[in-house]
């Protein structure tokens, strides 16, 4: 998708008009026609503001390979310096790592879904957590939803019986 297309999208999606934007971005109406049809090209300073006024980052207006989030923040240093590494591996490597965090994700939510709540009965919590995982465990095997769910189950276990010894 074009730049003027990503605008025309985006800026149909936030429901503005092509004035709305321009008042946003300081911009003429006329150029933001312009811009959507590429009859011409933002300077790098209205493409800026552009982007500001429709949430996402300049990036993602130019180039078709970044996410519509405005920015990644990573504050834990020695995480983001093992991205930064990871970003080097192969494909095959790249698909394992997303597979683990993946699955620590799923472990702690699972763990956090199965503390007991005072406000619900255990059905209704039960209820719930079947659901939520339905809902995340798509393009999971059954094999990889079973090894996951074990995994978290033991360390669960595992923390309730360091907690009581």
């Amino acid at each position: 998708m074009g730049l003027g297309a990503k605008i025309r999208a985006l800026r149909k999606e936030k429901k503005l008009y092509q004035k709305d934007l321009g008042r946003l971005a300081g911009v003429h109406e006329k150029l933001i026609g312009k811009y959507e049809n590429e009859q011409i090209i933002p300077t790098a300073d209205t493409l800026r503001k552009i982007a500001e006024a429709l949430g996402v980052s300049s990036d993602y207006l130019i180039f078709d390979n970044v996410p519509k989030e405005r920015k990644l923040v990573i504050l834990d240093l020695g995480l983001y310096e093992r991205f930064r590494k990871a970003e080097t591996l192969d494909d095959a490597d790249k698909e394992t790592i997303k597979k683990v965090i993946d699955a620590v994700v799923l472990k702690a939510k699972v763990e956090k879904a199965i503390r007991p709540a005072e406000e619900t009965s255990s059905g209704e919590r039960l209820k719930k957590i079947l659901k939520k995982f339905r809902e995340k465990s798509k393009g999971y095997s059954e094999e990889e939803i079973e090894k996951i769910v074990d995994k978290a189950v033991k360390s669960v276990r595992r923390q309730k019986a360091t907690n009581v010894g």
